[in-house]
């Protein structure tokens, strides 16, 4: 076989037969070849994927153009033309054999390493310059000439262009200053001008910064290195964050500062080291102005938790008491508010009858109103609730603590049902904690007045027992995994 093909006619009269078909087989086969490997590098996550990729896009088609024009073409070895293709495939070479090293030391490096804290932009900078020496090198052993005249026409050519490319060229020194002073990274948190946002990419011309809302800023690097930014993410990721609040002349301010605090001690993704502080911040026209000062894990976090704690606080205050003036001025005679005025107990049970006796043997304190906002804990396992409250609307969750501590949940109580209803059975701890489901408003009953109720209504008794005796053996039941 190998015979015939060897003394067939066609391969004996065409001039380079047999090359061009080496190169016409051998060709498609190295490209499918470095294809596959390129995939298969791709999925195992392997760091020489994009070296293979070079080899595969620049460095083989270059070849074949050589081969092409040299031993298929037979064109001479001195004319342009094949001086051209040997040049473009020496480039494609070193840029390839550059881009190896590359992903050699830097393709896969472990986080913390020196390898990762090299800038990319940096890394882009050195392969430039090492295949610009190639290429002035392959130039002068190519094409025969002297490197000096290359340079020098090289350099009145960088002058022409330097001066046509002073904005981006400035950009670029920017860039390297940027670099070298690291005052920001991938991944950072900075703020400039009205610009919130995370930075996603820092190249030869700008600063990608991605906000909150998804936004892509794009800031040139002259304008971020001679102004002023505040990188969020360092020197540490936690993030401390200041809120502003004005209560009445009428709430003490040792009490305000009590219940506040508590309130940011119980919002989950609030740190507790830095502990939070609330500090009195002046007199204002019609209000005392209180700072909340906390601390998020991350920037990230840090939208949520401040919402989560501006809610809270009208919750708080609602339930505490604590008044939040209008900002307005306005008189109001002895006994007024400028709040609008809570239903009464008797208003609010009219659709309990059965709690309404209560009413009548409230000694230590009459019943109050309280709203809870949704997520908030109201009691934890293994604790007390003071008084006796009714859901008035919203739902709530009751959650028990497994043998591990964490919350499981067990079920949900809303309106017409009622907890806190252990203090009239022993006194003692109560295994099931309550977590406001919905925004929930309850009606709390002292406890005496509440005891009172159920030793006349032994109906009333029986059914808060078996509640309770429920919800018990829920929590049982959750501890034990059954």
């Amino acid at each position: 076989m190998i015979d015939w093909l060897l003394t067939h006619p066609l391969s004996t009269r065409v001039p380079n037969f047999w090359p061009a078909v080496l190169l016409a087989l051998g060709f498609p086969l190295v490209e499918l070849a470095l294809t596959e490997a390129t995939a298969a590098c791709e999925r195992r996550g392997v760091r020489f994927a994009r070296t293979l990729r070079n080899l595969r896009d620049l460095v083989v088609p270059s070849l074949a153009v050589l081969l092409l024009v040299s031993f298929v073409l037979g064109l001479p070895a001195d004319g342009g033309v094949v001086r051209v293709a040997e040049t473009v495939f020496w480039i494609a070479a070193l840029y390839a054999v550059v881009g190896a090293f590359n992903d050699a030391f830097f393709g896969r490096a472990a986080a913390d390493s020196w390898q990762d804290r090299v800038p990319t932009l940096l890394r882009d900078l050195i392969r430039i310059a090492l295949v610009a020496l190639g290429g002035v090198v392959i130039y002068s052993k190519v094409w025969g000439q002297e490197v000096g005249g290359a340079l020098t026409a090289l350099g009145v050519g960088s002058v022409v262009i330097g001066l046509a490319l002073q904005e981006p060229l400035g950009n670029l020194v920017s860039g390297l200053m940027l670099l070298f002073e690291r005052p920001l990274k991938d991944g950072d948190w900075v703020r400039t001008g009205d610009v919130t946002g995370r930075v996603i990419e820092i190249n030869w011309r700008s600063v990608h910064i991605e906000t909150a809302t998804r936004e892509l800023h794009i800031v040139p690097n002259v304008s971020l290195y001679k102004s002023e930014f505040s990188n969020l993410s360092r020197p540490t990721l936690v993030r401390t964050e200041v809120v502003e609040i004005g209560f009445g002349y009428d709430d003490p301010p040792n009490r305000v500062k009590e219940v506040l605090q508590a309130m940011l001690e119980s919002i989950p993704g609030v740190l507790a080291t830095p502990a939070p502080i609330v500090r009195a911040l002046g007199y204002g026209d019609f209000m005392l102005n209180y700072r909340l000062i906390f601390s998020v894990a991350t920037q990230e976090d840090l939208p949520a938790i401040r919402d989560t704690v501006i809610c809270r606080v009208w919750y708080v205050a609602r339930r505490e008491g604590l008044t939040i003036p209008y900002p307005i001025q306005m008189e109001y005679g002895p006994g007024e508010s400028p709040g609008r005025p809570e239903p009464s107990p008797a208003e609010v049970l009219e659709r309990h009858a059965r709690f309404q006796p209560a009413l009548s043997h409230a000694t230590a304190r009459p019943p109050a109103v309280r709203d809870y906002a949704k997520g908030e804990s109201i009691h934890s396992p293994r604790s007390r609730f003071s008084g006796f409250a009714l859901i008035l609307s919203g739902r709530a969750s009751l959650v028990t603590s497994d043998e591990r501590g964490h919350s499981t949940p067990i079920g949900s109580i809303g309106p017409g049902e009622c907890f806190g209803d252990q203090l009239t059975a022993g006194g003692g701890l109560d295994d099931v904690g309550i977590v406001a489901a919905e925004d929930l408003r309850v009606f709390v009953f002292d406890p005496v007045a509440i005891g009172d109720l159920l030793d006349h209504s032994p109906s009333l008794a029986a059914e808060i027992g078996d509640a309770l005796e429920s919800r018990r053996r829920a929590a049982q039941a959750a501890r034990r995994g059954t």
